[in-house]
């Protein structure tokens, strides 16, 4: 599937490993959207076999429900759980110290909560798209940058933040730097210094630098000897309960076979990862031609009108594991995929997962095909019965070394199914498999219609991701693939995105686009839109540089594009990569017009759009604008730097791009 992130004055939705932004959209691509369930990596573990309940102590529930108030709260905001992730590994080496110390959510936060009994605030928190904060931290942040409160608003208490993000993009670390600066603007003092972490480095790495000093001031404030470390019990989030065939359980299980484990019961009307739109899939044809070497999918879905979107903005759908994943996973760990089982927080009697069969769960709930992370490695470290195997895996996990992790995982794109596979001599327990791994995140695409076209609809324009790992492995993206495969009449979750990637509000104002590929989708809507505007009269000017490999290969949409240049409301330029000798590309082109491009840019002060790949493509457009503008004033690298800075800053650059 593809992650989105976008760049300038962009949409960038960074899910970095905050995302497994997938090594970018999380990747910083995203891409993810729900938290995922690491475990904080200091437990031991479990004397119980492979299918049984866990006999450790459970943690007491810690999220919405807070029994004690304690004078240390870690806060995190996080959007596929990284960093809750690393807030639980802080709550643990806390109490491992002695210290009163507890989780939180920013969800159930804003500024006079911080007041009620806290003295040490540990705000961990994620940015995303154009400097956003994570959905669970936005009123805090809102509120928290409110310039109506006092000087003194958060007086006596002490902070510290660490900002989770990707150096990739321009608004690296926004939310995490902006909370540094408003904790101290509100009165707080600081005790000890704030850190942030590159998920286009090594994320890790960096928070486990950054904290590696972290306790000492802090137990220090509380009196504590900093160099007595208490033995923390073993402790596990969650504990099993196994159910037979024909109990109460099994039949909730049975019933609920067909439908979606993060499904909630509402009736609210807003759709978001917690509470998708159950869509029909309506279209699902393939775009590339029989001499494409790769697939394409154009997938139409059913939406209700409760379903709000623009065109520009982003779809987030909700994917399951392929059949071959989940049965391999299901073999590898030694357990019968119809089995019933559920999983409990703590001592709540609510299920925090199930009832359910093992399918279900590691069909619709596990990630099983991104990488593993340190902390994941770690557990699987507990439970290796061959001591090469457990000293091996010990190093991969060591967070003070940036390798071997990087050369034996990342660089070889492993995934935690053939990280498993690779340690035989591995027993881990089902449940604490199933509390270790991430939750499989939400992918996004950008929306390739408009819903002034045809209202009740969505259209997803995906490349089918797959391609052979450094190891041999043939990796193939769990949504593209998935999406590939739905049937006409087959269910999806989604819900949408707001992007800040949209056309100008007045009609009149040019439009500069450029996407290749399925960078096209966000200007079929675009297209779409300035199509009614012009059967309704309006007069507007809108230029697409496409690219391809070739007409009769992946010239995706040709006969609608085809259209829209014959009815005059569209110039079209395509640039054909693989047809001539000399490969031209989409900056080529825009070097080829530059005079009619700075028309419509510098004299006539459109808009100019980019959506596709980040890495080449992006950067190399980009060029060809500097050089434009220098070609056109005269000025040099950084003069026209900062002439393109300022059409970001004033919203006519705007880009949505991806890894």
């Amino acid at each position: 599937g593809k992650l989105i992130l976008t760049k300038g004055k962009t949409k960038s939705t960074t899910y970095a490993m905050e995302s497994n932004l997938l090594p970018g959209v999380a990747v910083g691509i995203v891409a993810a959207i729900f938290s995922a369930w690491w475990f904080f990596g200091n437990s031991k573990p479990s004397t119980a076999s492979n299918w049984a309940a866990t006999t450790t102590s459970p943690v007491a529930a810690q999220r919405k429900v807070i029994k004690k108030k304690a004078p240390i709260r870690v806060l995190f905001g996080s959007q596929t759980g990284t960093a809750e992730d690393f807030s639980r590994k802080l709550v643990a080496e806390g109490k491992a110290h002695g210290l009163e110390i507890e989780l939180g959510d920013l969800e159930d936060f804003k500024l006079d909560d911080l007041k009620d009994d806290i003295k040490v605030v540990i705000a961990v928190v994620a940015t995303y798209g154009e400097g956003d904060p994570t959905d669970n931290a936005k009123e805090f942040y809102e509120d928290m940058i409110d310039e109506t409160h006092s000087e003194d608003s958060l007086d006596g208490i002490q902070f510290t933040v660490f900002g989770l993000g990707n150096k990739t993009y321009e608004h690296y670390n926004s939310v995490g730097r902006t909370l540094n600066k408003r904790f101290e603007a509100l009165g707080a003092k600081r005790i000890y210094e704030y850190g942030e972490g590159d998920d286009d480095a090594s994320l890790e790495d960096d928070f486990a630098a950054w904290k590696r000093t972290l306790w000492k001031p802090i137990c220090i404030h509380f009196g504590i000897d900093p160099a007595n470390i208490v033995e923390a019990a073993a402790q596990r989030r969650y504990r099993i309960q196994n159910f037979e065939a024909g109990s109460k359980e099994s039949f909730i299980a049975e019933k609920n076979q067909a439908g979606y484990l993060f499904k909630k019961s509402s009736d609210s009307k807003v759709f978001d990862a917690k509470n998708p739109y159950i869509g029909k899939v309506l279209v699902n044809r393939e775009l590339h031609t029989s001499k494409s070497d790769r697939s394409c999918r154009h997938i139409e879905i059913e939406i209700s009108k409760d379903c709000k979107y623009e065109a520009g903005d982003h779809i987030g759908i909700i994917p399951e594991n392929d059949t071959e994943t989940v049965e391999t996973a299901a073999k590898r760990l030694g357990v019968s995929l119809d089995s019933i089982f559920a999983l409990y927080e703590g001592e709540s009697r609510a299920a925090a997962l199930g009832p359910c069969t093992v399918r279900q769960a590691l069909r619709q709930w596990c990630d099983l095909t991104n990488i593993p992370r340190k902390s994941f490695l770690k557990v699987l470290s507990q439970y290796a019965s061959d001591e090469k195997e457990k000293q091996h895996l010990l190093a991969l996990s060591d967070d003070s070394k940036a390798q071997p992790y990087g050369d034996y995982v990342k660089e070889n794109h492993r995934s935690i199914l053939e990280v498993l596979q690779n340690f035989p001599s591995v027993n881990i327990p089902f449940d604490h498999f199933v509390e270790a791994v991430p939750r499989l995140p939400a992918r996004y695409y950008s929306i390739s219609s408009s819903p002034k076209e045809k209202e009740g609809t969505v259209h997803v324009t995906a490349m089918v991701v797959q391609f052979v790992s450094p190891t041999g492995r043939v990796h193939k993206g769990v949504c593209s693939n998935w999406l590939a495969h739905q049937p006409v009449a087959s269910t999806v979750p989604v819900f949408f995105q707001k992007a800040n990637f949209h056309l100008p509000k007045d009609p009149k104002v040019p439009v500069v686009m450029v996407g290749p590929g399925t960078g096209l989708a966000p200007f079929r809507g675009f297209i779409q839109e300035r199509k009614k505007l012009f059967q309704n009269g309006t007069s507007t000017k809108n230029v697409f540089f496409f690219g391809c490999r070739a007409r009769d290969v992946d010239y995706i949409y040709k006969e609608e594009l085809d259209e829209a240049v014959r009815d005059g409301y569209l110039e079209l330029h395509v640039a054909f990569s693989r047809e001539t000798e000399r490969k031209v590309y989409v900056q080529h082109l825009l070097k080829e017009r530059e005079d009619d491009v700075w028309n419509l840019l510098g004299e006539q002060k459109g808009y100019f759009y980019i959506c596709g790949d980040a890495r080449n493509m992006a950067k190399d457009v980009h060029q060809a604008l500097v050089q434009m503008v220098k070609n056109k004033l005269g000025h040099n690298d950084e003069q026209a730097e900062k002439y393109l800075t300022d059409m970001q800053s004033s919203g006519r650059y705007l880009s949505d791009t991806w890894f």
